[in-house]
């Protein structure tokens, strides 16, 4: 009596060539995604048509297309060669001990002033009342 313990290849040939097959590599994937996307952006950035994708597969033309599309759009800001015209304290944190130093003073200032106001309210008071 032939059982399908005995001969599995012959029941189940798809899940016998499930098994011996390699696991898919999502790293590998990515990673040819990611250079055709980074080939894409620096052809565009290089004025190069978006007929001119080298590849053949269809997931590396897709990727190479997205990245021309997206390098199109934004500028290549790989190095620093725009000119800054920002001040040097653009940041909020670059210039702490300043503002801290500026509310230091704003707060004194106005201590100083309500203490003026209260006194010449104060005097006021008794010049009209006596």
């Amino acid at each position: 009596m032939d059982t399908a313990t005995h001969n599995s290849q012959r029941w189940w040939p798809r899940w016998g060539r499930q098994r011996s097959s390699q696991p898919p590599q999502p790293d590998a994937f990515v990673a040819n995604w990611k250079a055709a996307w980074l080939e894409g952006a620096n052809a565009a950035w290089a004025s190069q048509p978006s007929l001119r994708n080298p590849y053949h597969d269809r997931m590396e033309q897709a990727a190479w297309d997205a990245g021309w599309k997206w390098a199109r759009q934004n500028p290549d800001r790989r190095d620093n060669r725009m000119p800054l015209l920002a001040h040097p304290h653009r940041r909020a944190g670059d210039s702490a001990l300043r503002s801290s130093v500026k509310r230091a003073a704003a707060v004194g200032a106005t201590g100083v002033t309500l203490y003026a106001v209260s006194r010449a309210v104060r005097r006021w008071l008794r010049a009209n009342g006596e």
